[in-house]
């Protein structure tokens, strides 16, 4: 069940350029604006969850983003790992699978209703991160500008 927070570069080419000609790192640059889309990702996948009335002990129980790095391609798992199903113990994972998508009718316990968390998380989520995005590669620019002046 987890969520990728995906940074997209579209539209950022030129910021990424000039901290490349401007001597900075554009790995550094690309990592430090992945780890701050993940935790804003998460940060309102948590305020989702609650929202719609999950309970606090599952909200609390989400761990942290887990990012990874591949080459040139960056990614960050944002939410819960499904892992081995037991319908008799069901995982975090599962629990925020069957809250977000529902259950059909099930006849010892009924039918749980979908609460729609991710999709509404995922939607609030991008424009904040677009913007933390924009606003950490001008700042790595800005740092990476004064770097150069001050040699």
């Amino acid at each position: 069940m987890s969520s990728k927070a995906i940074l997209q570069l579209k539209g950022f080419d030129d910021l990424l350029e000039q901290i490349q000609k401007a001597g900075g790192s554009i790995d550094q640059a690309a990592g430090s604006c992945l780890r701050q889309s993940a935790q804003i990702m998460q940060q309102e996948l948590q305020a989702q969850m609650q929202a719609t009335g999950v309970d606090s002990g599952l909200i609390n129980s989400m761990p942290p983003p887990q990012i990874t790095v591949k080459g040139n391609r960056y990614s960050a798992a944002v939410g819960y790992k499904k892992g081995a199903f037991d319908p008799q113990n069901p995982s975090d994972g599962y629990k925020a699978v069957f809250l977000n998508y529902g259950t059909p009718r099930r006849t010892k316990h009924g039918k749980v209703a979908p609460r729609g968390f991710i999709q509404a998380a995922k939607k609030k989520a991008r424009p904040q991160i677009k913007k933390a995005q924009q606003e950490t590669l001008q700042k790595i620019l800005g740092r990476v500008k004064s770097e150069t002046k001050a040699d």
